[in-house]
């Protein structure tokens, strides 16, 4: 094996899945529609997010290299448990509609590839429980990793295909339109979601991340915030091509699927339709986990993978049930696909209370004594909170 690609395989830990589960199947379809309706302008700005990406998700795992525990604990123990109970309430609220959002994007796929609906659920629904049996948290560490390589599929899309004649001004940063604030607000929402907080910091406890190794962790959160960045540009960039050739002209994934199939060949649906079903499923095993995590916080039950579940029957049932709702409304509703946009806006603004509890924490040198981050990743990170919100209340507001 390259001595590169060996050196590489110890930061893939929970940062870099995390940033390979951010790009999921809502999304796919946030980047869809920024390229079929906006070219390469928000290009810029999906280059400009990896800096809060990746300081949001470092300083989350910060926290629980140094402290040793899950998020909602932390919280808890210094701000009172009613901060914890409303912080998870709040972000279970947008995780649920994240569910369905991943569970229409790969049903969609599935019937990409001529799989019935009622299969690809009872499919997912098994896999979901297969998984988190066959092992403790490091082995279902590598099943995500090996996953999340087929992410990649979307970027082979674009050496088929890619605009032509493009010029600067393809990529004005500016549109002065409400729906181009309002897919402003969506990538924001996309890029950072408030299960990405819980399950990073609560993963890195699990996997028993310390401080000595924290600098290796960073490396595989950065490589990480970059490569999902690159994805989403390269759906933005095959989509811009589909929207200039007159195929497609909104997010519709079987548009995007039956173009991709007259530019490219029979090939072509089948690579996009298994990343599509990839982003969804990554995705929903890091919200189950995360929502694990959380809901276990907020009802005070210990909770890890790195027990049987035998020995933490709660913990387990709470995975093993809370997806099961967004697979029977999937079954019922067929045209759920159109929720994505929605649901990432609404998570700009839910991020607010997790990432609240991240800053506050990080910042206390009572708790973390000289790892505590500076007064400029402080502000930084307040920055980000701010802006993430007003973008996405504005955006609702003109939308």
């Amino acid at each position: 094996m390259n001595k590169k690609i060996i050196k590489l395989i110890p930061m893939l830990g929970p940062g870099w899945i995390v940033m390979m589960a951010d790009m999921d199947a809502p999304s796919a379809i946030t980047a869809i529609q920024s390229g079929a309706q906006f070219q390469g302008h928000l290009i810029i700005f999906l280059i400009i997010l990896i800096f809060p990406l990746f300081l949001v998700q470092d300083t989350a795992s910060r926290v629980g290299a140094v402290t040793g525990k899950t998020l909602g604990k932390i919280a808890t123990e210094n701000f009172g448990h009613a901060w914890t109970v409303f912080a998870v309430s709040g972000s279970a609220i947008i995780d649920f509609a994240a569910y369905v959002g991943e569970f229409a994007g790969i049903a969609v796929a599935g019937l990409i590839l001529g799989i019935p609906v009622i299969y690809t659920v009872l499919a997912i629904l098994a896999l979901h429980t297969i998984i988190a049996l066959a092992g403790l948290y490091k082995k279902i560490e590598a099943f995500l990793v090996g996953l999340g390589m087929l992410l990649f599929l979307f970027v082979i899309i674009d050496f088929f295909i890619h605009p032509g004649n493009v010029s600067i001004g393809n990529f004005s940063p500016f549109i002065g339109k409400p729906s181009f604030l309002y897919l402003i607000a969506a990538n924001i929402g996309a890029v950072i979601m408030p299960w990405m907080l819980f399950f990073h910091q609560a993963a890195d406890v699990d996997r028993g991340l310390t401080m000595n190794e924290m600098k290796r962790e960073s490396k595989g959160s950065l490589i990480g915030a970059v490569v999902s960045e690159i994805l989403m540009i390269s759906i933005v960039i095959f989509s811009w091509k589909l929207a200039k050739d007159g195929m497609i002209d909104g997010s519709s994934v079987q548009a995007v699927a039956s173009s991709l199939g007259q530019l490219i060949g029979p090939i072509g649906p089948i690579i996009f339709a298994v990343a599509l079903g990839t982003a969804g499923l990554l995705a929903m095993f890091v919200i189950s986990m995360s929502m694990s995590y959380s809901i276990s916080d907020a009802l005070k039950i210990k909770g890890s993978f790195n027990v049987k579940p035998m020995k933490g029957k709660l913990f387990y049932v709470i995975y093993f049930t809370e997806i099961i709702p967004a697979g029977i409304l999937t079954l019922l509703y067929s045209n759920l696909i159109n929720l994505a946009l929605t649901v990432m806006v609404l998570s700009s603004m839910a991020l607010v209370l997790p990432l609240l509890t991240v800053i506050r924490v990080a910042s206390n040198k009572e708790i973390m004594g000289k790892h505590v981050i500076s007064r400029v990743r402080t502000v930084s990170l307040y920055v980000i909170m701010i802006l993430s919100f007003a973008a996405g209340l504005i955006s609702i507001i003109t939308g």
